[in-house]
């Protein structure tokens, strides 16, 4: 069973950095969320635990970003 999160407007902004600088575009906050709900469990648990401006999240983010 997988657990609705509900980003917010940090999260999203923390992530657009990500998105806009692997895949050079503007994502809407629906794409982000769209990107977020994607995500392997334990990247959004990083990011639950320790926040999405976190260095490790972010890195991982762009990795996944980059292979999907």
């Amino acid at each position: 069973m997988k657990v609705i999160i509900e980003l917010e407007r940090e999260d999203f902004d923390a992530m657009h950095d990500v998105i806009f600088g692997v895949k050079d575009y503007q994502p809407t906050d629906e794409q982000i969320q769209q990107i977020w709900d994607s995500l392997p469990e334990d990247i959004q648990r990083h990011a639950i635990t320790y926040g999405s401006n976190d260095t490790v999240f972010r890195d991982n983010l762009y990795d996944w970003l980059e292979d999907n």
